[in-house]
C-alpha cells in the first residue's frame, strides 16, 4: 500500500502533529509513505521517519492580489498532482480546509482514494473567505471521504460528501519524553500551563485578564503559556499593563511540551473555538486537571465535568476564573481529577486511531 500524506507544513500545530504521528506509524508499519508540503523545509517541528518521502514542495508564497492568488493556486495545482503522480499513491489523505481543496483539483480524473480532512470548526472567517467557502461546498463531493472529528462537526458537513467519518486525534506520550530536562526554566511555584499559536482563537487575551484577577489573591502561582504566533508582544504588553508580567512566562515553541506539563499542576484551555483540541488531550495524558471553554465542538468529547477536569461556559472570563481559583485551592481535587484525564491515553490511543484511518484507507473505493 503506497499512502501520500499532504499538509501546508509540518510546523507545529495540532494538524501537524497529527500527520507526523500516522505517517510514522505507517512507515513502522512498513508501508511506503509520502509526505508532501507546502513549504519550503527551513523548519521541521515534528520528526517523521528516515523511511519516509517527505517532499517541500516551496508553493506556500503570499499572493498580492486575487489574479496573484488565481496563478499561484493554478501553480500549486500543477506541482502537486506531478508529486502526487510521482509517489504512486493507493490513497491520498489531505489535512485543512485549503489544502483539501488544492488536492481535490489536483487529483482530478486520477484512479487513486482521495481522503480529506477538516481539523477545525468549520464557520469561522466566513466572511473573508467566501470563494474558498463556495469551492468547500463545491468540491469536497468529489472526495471518497470527509473525516472531521466530532459528531457536531459531523452534522455540519453531513451535505458536503456522501461518507463523513469522525475519527478523532490520537494521543501519544512516550514516558521517557516526561521525565526529560524541560527545554525552559520553569519557576518555583505552583504553575498552571496553556498551550497553543497565539492567535485569536486560543484566547490567551481573555486568559491573562483572569490570571491577573487569580494572582491577587493567589501570589504562589504562575502561569505559562506554550506556543508562538502573531500577538505574542500583544499579549506580553497586555502582561505588563496589568503588572503580572513577572507571573507570565511567554516559553515560546517547544520540541517536548510534556517534560513541562508533566511538571505543572493544571492546565487550561482558553479557545474561543476548537476543533478536537491537542493541547487538551496531550495535558490530560500527561494527568493534569483541567480547565476549559466549553467550545461548541472538543472539549466536551474530552473532559466530563467535575470528574476529569471542569467546564465553563464559551468566553465567560468570571465562570473561568471561578473554576480555576477551585482547582489552585485544593491540591487534593487536583490530584484526584489528574488520575482521571489519563484514561484519554486509552480512550484514544495511537492504534484505536489508526485502526480506523485504516478501514477508509485500505477499504473499498467508491470511484
Amino acid at each position: 500500500m503506497n499512502l501520500t500524506l499532504v499538509i501546508s507544513s509540518l510546523t507545529c500545530g495540532g494538524a501537524e502533529r497529527v500527520v507526523s504521528m500516522m505517517a510514522n506509524y505507517w512507515a513502522d508499519a512498513e508501508y511506503k509513505v509520502t509526505v508532501l508540503t507546502f513549504d519550503d523545509k527551513n523548519y521541521q517541528h515534528y520528526h517523521i521517519s528516515e523511511s519516509i518521502q517527505w517532499y517541500a514542495l516551496n508553493i506556500s508564497s503570499q499572493s498580492k492580489s486575487w489574479i496573484d492568488g488565481l496563478i499561484n493556486n493554478l501553480k500549486r495545482i500543477h506541482v502537486l498532482r506531478k508529486f502526487i503522480l510521482q509517489s504512486k499513491p493507493d490513497c491520498v489523505i489531505s489535512f485543512l480546509f485549503s489544502t483539501n481543496i488544492l488536492v481535490l483539483l489536483a487529483t482530478r480524473f486520477l484512479s487513486c482514494k482521495v481522503i480529506i480532512s477538516e481539523r477545525n470548526y468549520p464557520k469561522y472567517d466566513k466572511e473573508n473567505r467566501k470563494t474558498w467557502f463556495w469551492l468547500r461546498k463545491t468540491l469536497y463531493p468529489l472526495a471518497d471521504h470527509l473525516v472531521v472529528q466530532t459528531d457536531s462537526i459531523k452534522e455540519i458537513f453531513r451535505s458536503y460528501n456522501r461518507s463523513v467519518q469522525v475519527i478523532p486525534n490520537p494521543v501519544k506520550v512516550d514516558p521517557e519524553s516526561l521525565y526529560n530536562k524541560p527545554e525552559v526554566l520553569l519557576p518555583v511555584c505552583n504553575k498552571l500551563v496553556a498551550m497553543g499559536s497565539m492567535t485569536t482563537q486560543k484566547g490567551f487575551d481573555l486568559l491573562i485578564e483572569v490570571f491577573a484577577n487569580l494572582y491577587r489573591h493567589h501570589r504562589d502561582w504562575n502561569l505559562i503559556i506554550l506556543g508562538e504566533g502573531a500577538l505574542k508582544n500583544e499579549l506580553k504588553s497586555r502582561a505588563r499593563e496589568l503588572h503580572i508580567e513577572n507571573a507570565v512566562f511567554f516559553a515560546g515553541r517547544v520540541r517536548n511540551p510534556f517534560s513541562i506539563m508533566s511538571r505543572c499542576d493544571l492546565f487550561v484551555l482558553s479557545s474561543r473555538y476548537e476543533g478536537f483540541p491537542n493541547a487538551l488531550i496531550e495535558a490530560m495524558a500527561c494527568g493534569l486537571p483541567v480547565v476549559s471553554f466549553n467550545c461548541l465542538t472538543g472539549p466536551r468529547q474530552l473532559v466530563h465535568h467535575e470528574i476529569n477536569g471542569l467546564l465553563v461556559p464559551p468566553e465567560d472570563k468570571y465562570e473561568l476564573e471561578k473554576a480555576l481559583k477551585s482547582l489552585m485551592e485544593k491540591k487534593e481535587l487536583r490530584e484526584r481529577m489528574g488520575k482521571e484525564a489519563k484514561y484519554v491515553s486509552k480512550q484514544y490511543a495511537l492504534n484505536k486511531i489508526m485502526a480506523q484511518w485504516e478501514r477508509l484507507a485500505f477499504g473499498g473505493t467508491r470511484r
